[in-house]
């Protein structure tokens, strides 16, 4: 994540994946683990993934990704 913004009311997170810049909000899929996004802050959004546990069970587990400050 690399910033966030407010269009029509609803933040909006920025998301870099090789040099491009994605514009992601609560609600659509990131990621390689089905994960759907749940909120968007100005400094992080949360999102559900579904993994395989040890066992082999599908279970949601959160993840957050945070505000990439600082660097290129």
């Amino acid at each position: 994540m690399v910033g966030s913004l407010i269009k029509v009311g609803q933040p909006v997170a920025l998301v870099r994946v090789d040099n491009l810049i994605y514009q992601v909000r609560a609600g659509n899929y990131l990621g390689q683990n089905y994960g759907r996004i749940t909120k968007v802050t100005e400094t992080a959004l949360t999102l559900q993934e579904i993994v395989q546990d040890a066992a082999g069970e599908w279970i949601e587990r959160p993840a957050t990704l945070q505000l990439l400050e600082g660097s290129k």
